[in-house]
């Protein structure tokens, strides 16, 4: 029976493996924002990869570098990320691009013990950095390397005549990496025909440059996020810029083929990231040694049809395998074989009429069920990044708060037993001091206990009255707004039902970022001797089957050329903002809770308006 058992045992053991295997927590570190369409290409490839993966979780950390970049605001971010990943434990730190390398590398030892690294998207690297740092024992990574030496002598092919050739690559650090590569090609070609190299620019003046159509120029892009003044261009400019422009403009990777660039020998961004992923499995089954760096070299050749006419630059013969986008296909063309079965299988053709329109009607069902699963993840993705972060505070809070709550008890306690070790001549007077303790003390208890419940994320939506939410909020702020000297009126005097459906914790977040910035702005406006005393004033009413808040105060307003900016992720108008509190409100109410936030200014100040669907 024993040796049957353990037969069993063995069995059961390589029959179901997963049974026994652990979740891995990733962490990914990545450089920039969300909506960045190459990191976005990245995490989408690393997606693809762990959809097969159960076991792995991920949590994404954007550290939005090409909007700022300082070294106070690494410094920041720093201390940031100590708060949120302490007592934290990763298998696996996934760095994305330049940017989370280098802070990864100069922070590791504050904020992490043992983790393995792996980054992704580097032009270079340098093993002595890790060594010097004591992580060469640790480290993995995958190399994108562009095809630049390779794609000028492709276009000086395209373009027989060519005299003059522009290469556009902007000034930021990634630039900084390409420039040597850049360089050597350069030198190579330079006695063939003139080279312009620009790094310094902007939008308009590129623009202007490239407005006039001349058969014997091309332009070479690498990139161009940022220009000469620091700022930052969306991928959606430089596609226009791209596809205005008068000269052939050729590429380096996938992000601007079919909208506006002619070709080029192409990095698949989305195929970096699923390396990037594959090698992130290799890692956690130990199938590789530490410090192996892999150079992603898959290219594609891939050509718009429209530029290759409007320039009459003709991909070389030499290039056998390459695909064309964007081309017209008539209806005869897409359909040729069917139209030629026709004559030869009439008798059937009534039986390929319906298999055809049974498999468009099954095609655009499977379409359609996809969509609408990556437009919910999508959705939900943002949200649930920010309720990680709450998480994290609540259990920070609460840690804290038990901590406040063991003094309270033993003031209490001292104080009863104080009371009662007195002689019977005070009694009258220590009940009114223990009394008056214990008040204070209780207080206390429930302040903590509200505040507790108040940080917490919602775990769920729930039908909640707007009106107590309200009050439940003002409650736990309202010393602070008390000894700000401003008054706070509420009223609900048109209000038949406040019932909405949304999560209520979220809900008083939003309210409170709202409430902030009014005090905020009263304490600006009195420092100033603009007013003498502040005032809220918080209408609650109904209209139209909706609940309508109004948040009106006495502060001066926001200034008209700040206005429409307001709710935009980074933006604030504060010397020391942050510009996340109202990203977020309009991200709950309107996101999250199906509602609409507006602002606008009165005559005294500003005005918020939040509008929600009533439950009935």
């Amino acid at each position: 029976m024993k040796k049957l058992a353990l037969f069993l045992m063995v069995f059961v053991f390589f029959l179901s493996p997963s049974l026994f295997a652990h979740d891995k927590k990733i962490l990914i570190i990545n450089s920039y924002h969300k909506g960045f369409q190459w990191s976005d290409d990245i995490l989408a490839g690393m997606e693809e990869v762990f959809y097969n993966h159960p076991e792995i979780t991920t949590n994404i950390l954007y550290m939005d570098s090409k909007r700022v970049s300082s070294e106070e605001y690494y410094a920041k971010l720093r201390e940031l990320y100590k708060l949120q990943l302490q007592n934290q434990k990763y298998d696996l730190i996934v760095a994305v691009d330049k940017f989370a390398y280098d802070f990864l590398i100069k922070y590791y030892h504050e904020l992490f013990t043992d983790e393995t690294i792996l980054f992704t998207g580097l032009e270079q690297f340098n093993p002595e950095d890790v060594q010097k740092e004591g992580l060469d024992d640790r480290i993995y990574g995958i190399l994108e390397k562009r095809a630049i030496p390779e794609t000028i002598p492709m276009i000086s092919h395209m373009i027989p005549n060519l005299k003059k050739l522009y290469i556009i690559n902007d000034a930021s650090a990634n630039g900084d990496d390409s420039e040597p590569f850049i360089r050597q090609a350069m030198e190579e070609h330079n006695d063939k025909f003139e080279i312009e190299y620009i790094r310094k620019s902007t939008i308009d003046e590129l623009n202007e440059r490239f407005a006039v159509p001349n058969k014997d120029e091309a332009v070479f892009f690498i990139r161009f996020y940022n220009d000469k003044y620091g700022n930052l261009y969306k991928n959606s400019q430089i596609a226009t810029m791209i596809n205005k422009s008068a000269l052939p403009v050729f590429v380096t990777d996938t992000l601007f083929i079919g909208k506006g660039a002619l070709g080029g020998k192409l990095v698949p961004i989305q195929e970096v990231g699923v390396a990037t992923g594959k090698m992130v499995i290799d890692v956690l089954d130990k199938k590789i040694p530490p410090l192996r760096v892999e150079t992603f070299i898959e290219y594609h050749y891939q050509f718009d049809v429209q530029k290759i006419k409007q320039f009459e630059a003709y991909p070389n013969a030499s290039l056998k395998e390459y695909e064309l986008v964007n081309a017209p296909l008539t209806f005869f063309d897409k359909h040729r074989k069917f139209i030629d079965a026709v004559f030869l299988i009439s008798p059937f053709l009534v039986f390929l009429i319906l298999g055809l329109i049974h498999n468009i009607y099954m095609r655009i069902r499977s379409e359609k069920e996809l969509k609408a699963i990556e437009l919910q993840k999508n959705k939900h993705q943002q949200f649930i990044i920010q309720q990680s972060k709450l998480a994290e505070i609540g259990e920070i809070f609460s840690s804290i708060a038990h901590q406040w709550k063991n003094p309270l008890v033993e003031i209490a306690t001292i104080t009863q037993e104080h009371f009662y070790s007195t002689e019977d001549s005070i009694n009258e007077q220590n009940n009114q001091y223990v009394h008056d303790i214990m008040v204070q003390v209780r207080y206390m208890t429930d302040t903590i206990n509200d505040f507790q419940k108040f940080i917490m994320p919602s775990t769920q939506k729930t039908v909640f009255d707007v009106s107590e939410a309200i009050e439940t909020m003002m409650k736990i702020i309202n010393h602070n707004i008390k000894y700000n000297y401003i008054d706070v009126t509420i009223d609900v005097s048109n209000a038949t039902n406040l019932m909405v459906s949304g999560y209520k914790n979220e809900f008083m977040q939003t309210l409170l970022n709202v409430v902030n910035n009014a005090k905020e702005q009263i304490k600006e406006a009195r420092e100033n001797k603009l007013i003498k005393r502040g005032s809220i004033f918080i209408q609650i009413y109904n209209y139209s089957k909706k609940v309508i808040i109004d948040i009106k105060d006495n502060g001066g307003g926001i200034p008209i050329d700040k206005m429409p900016n307001i709710f935009d992720a980074y933006y604030t108008t504060k010397e020391q903002g942050h510009g996340i509190g109202l990203y977020m409100s309009k991200l709950i109410i309107e996101d999250k809770m199906g509602g609409k936030i507006r602002a606008s200014n009165t005559n005294e100040g500003a005005c918020f308006t939040i509008t929600l669907g009533n439950v009935t």
